[in-house]
């Protein structure tokens, strides 16, 4: 293979060279690189110096890669309100140079006057609100440039927390004890006998007592003093239980499937479409998605896969961050330039350097 450039000292030889060098003669293979071209390709900075003489300096960017791509739109974006949080979700997306996620918030779907409450690098974050909030949530990707991309959407993404369970229960005990069922079936048998009814016309109750021990039932229809409609079916006794007749055990006991006693309520077994609890205690939860809107404690976590943005740990102990570093479960770890490379690979045995090719540049320890 030739150098591309002619021997001689003659004006032929030097005219040739000189077409060589300025990119008028051959492939280009030769062409000298000036200081403009070092700038241009941001592998050196130009200033001038003494005499106005341009000078060479370093550039300070050491970003070696290709540029990052303008941000995409977010995709499957979902918010789901719990008590004290919203879990918000979405789908990582999959540009050149991803950085984070913006997330605004407002309680009116006007993105104009949605602020920004957080940033995440994963595909899930949890927003603290208080219980019975309701608002909209907005997000948009930043690229590691700081360009910001779209919003999901122009629509907010609407997200409510459910009620302090407390406050309900306070608030429904206080229309209770306001029933005009509650004074009935707590008063005595002989003034229920001489003036019951009189007071509410579409009422029917019944009542019996064993020394001094009262049990009895209600039914009402009509409208309270502040005009509301009121329907209502009351129950005194200090138990409650469902049972059926016709389908006796083999030792002749029955089965409750629904009972109330003490003040709390046992079911055997229960089909709930959707309910809102406080505090769950379980022994065994079985379930196809649990989420979490501020965190998860666990003293083991058994057969799992966590996925949070880039980082990625399976169940079989493998670490992935991003496309350019991992570690296996036997120790191995990779460290890539580029996700078309091998780049470093480090294991108990050896050290080896590939380069953007493939080819193997160095390899420390065992060399076989």
């Amino acid at each position: 293979m030739t150098n591309g450039f002619r021997a001689g000292r003659d004006s032929a030889a030097l005219s040739e060279n000189i077409e060589v060098l300025t990119g008028q003669r051959g492939d280009g293979r030769n062409r000298a690189v000036t200081y403009a071209d070092l700038a241009d390709l941001d592998l050196a900075k130009l200033r001038t110096g003494a005499g106005g003489k341009l000078q060479l300096k370093p550039s300070s960017n050491d970003n070696t890669g290709p540029a990052p791509s303008f941000p995409t739109q977010p995709q499957n974006f979902k918010a789901n309100g719990g008590f004290g949080a919203v879990l918000l979700e979405w789908a990582m997306p999959n540009y050149r140079g991803h950085s984070l996620t913006e997330i605004y918030r407002s309680t009116e779907d006007n993105l104009a006057n949605a602020v920004m409450v957080a940033s995440s690098a994963a595909a899930v974050y949890g927003d603290p609100v208080d219980p019975g909030w309701q608002g909209y949530y907005w997000i948009r990707f930043i690229n590691s440039a700081g360009v910001a991309g779209p919003f999901n959407a122009s629509e907010g993404t609407p997200a409510k927390t459910a009620a302090d369970i407390d406050e309900i229960i306070d608030l429904i005990n206080k229309e209770i004890n306001n029933s005009p069922l509650i004074g009935e079936l707590a008063s005595g048998i002989e003034d229920l006998d001489q003036h019951g009814g009189q007071a509410f016309q579409k009422m029917w109750s019944t009542k019996v007592d064993a020394s001094g021990i009262t049990a009895g039932i209600g039914i009402v229809a009509g409208i309270d003093a502040n005009g509301k409609p009121i329907a209502q079916v009351a129950i005194s006794a200090s138990q409650l239980f469902v049972f059926d007749p016709n389908n006796p055990t083999d030792t002749g006991s029955y089965a409750i499937p629904f009972s109330i006693s003490d003040g709390r309520v046992v079911i055997d077994e229960a089909a709930i479409r959707e309910a809102t609890i406080k505090i769950l205690n379980a022994q065994t939860i079985i379930a196809d998605e649990v989420k979490a809107g501020i965190s998860i404690s666990t003293p083991t976590l058994n057969s799992a896969t966590i996925n949070n943005g880039k980082f990625t740990v399976d169940a079989a102990g493998n670490l992935k961050i991003g496309e350019l570093f991992s570690v296996s479960n036997t120790g191995r770890i990779t460290i890539k330039q580029g996700t078309g490379s091998i780049g470093l690979v480090i294991t108990n045995e050896r050290i080896e350097v590939y380069d953007e090719k493939g080819a193997l540049m160095v390899r420390l320890g065992k060399l076989n």
